[in-house]
């Protein structure tokens, strides 16, 4: 008797799992080998065709100083065509950095963004190329997404901003996405500041495995010796894993709360038969 409950209780939970499991293998797989589709933002939105080379819209592309850093912190200059910045395959698996650098009069305009590239495994670590000063004015992430991973809804991440190579405090950091959200936080002393990603994407499904993504952009300011410095880090992000995998194992939870509370009371009235008995 004690054996056809438990058969019965393991088959269930068997087809409660196997519902759940293929959001969670694809939103690994979603991690790990899904495209961008194609973001215009304002201030430098990415485009990557499968297997073809990535691209980035930049505004002003024409006054700009354009400048892609390798892993290993050598640089080659980059020119935009029609205001697109092609971004060749460099050979290495690992992050590199597009710096476009505008100067009209008295202000000075930076774009940065980190692109990971495919080729074989790079001898030096991202931290490497995040820390190294590639404009005066800049935005750090802190830390860089690791390989594989990407920026996500309703998720908190740190930056640095620094000038001259040095923290600069007290300076206000404001964080867009091309859904029209912000928010925005004050660096401290180490000039380091945490900003939340909206969870701003329209249409959520729970339940559904979404791969769309967007633009964010975060930018701050200031003035030295009467130049006025904008520093803006561009990356995409998607929609937050969660809003498939919790629903999913919510189910799996809740059937296997039915199963073990209908065990239970199987085990009692048998209980109760044979003291009757």
């Amino acid at each position: 008797m004690f054996r056809s409950i438990i058969r019965d209780c393991l088959a269930v939970l068997l087809v409660l799992l196997a519902a759940v499991m293929p959001g969670i293998v694809t939103a690994a797989e979603d991690d790990h080998g899904a495209t961008e589709t194609q973001q215009q933002a304002h201030h430098g939105g990415h485009h990557q065709h499968r297997r073809g080379p990535k691209t980035i819209h930049l505004e002003n592309a024409e006054n700009a100083v354009i400048t892609l850093w390798n892993p290993d912190l050598s640089t080659r200059s980059l020119q935009a065509e029609n205001g697109i910045i092609t971004v060749p395959n460099t050979g290495i698996n690992s992050y590199h950095a597009v710096v476009a650098e505008s100067v009209i009069g008295d202000k000075v305009e930076t774009l940065i963004r980190y692109e990971y590239l495919r080729g074989r495994p790079a001898d030096d670590s991202p931290a490497k190329l995040a820390a190294a000063a590639k404009t005066r004015f800049e935005i750090v992430p802190d830390p860089i997404p690791r390989e594989h991973y990407h920026y996500h809804s309703d998720q908190t991440w740190g930056f640095i901003l620094l000038f001259d190579g040095q923290p600069l405090a007290d300076a206000k950091v404001l964080l867009q996405t091309d859904h029209g959200s912000q928010t925005e936080g004050v660096t401290d002393q180490a000039g380091r500041v945490s900003l939340h990603i909206p969870d701003d994407f329209p249409d959520i499904q729970p339940g559904e495995r979404d791969k769309r993504s967007a633009d964010l952009r975060v930018s701050a300011e200031t003035q030295v010796d009467n130049i006025h410095y904008r520093t803006v880090l561009s990356a995409d992000y998607r929609i937050n894993p969660a809003h498939w995998q919790s629903f999913g194992w919510g189910i799996a939870v809740a059937g296997l709360g039915f199963l073990v509370g209908g065990f239970i009371g199987r085990v009692k009235n048998q209980n109760k038969q044979e003291n009757y008995q």
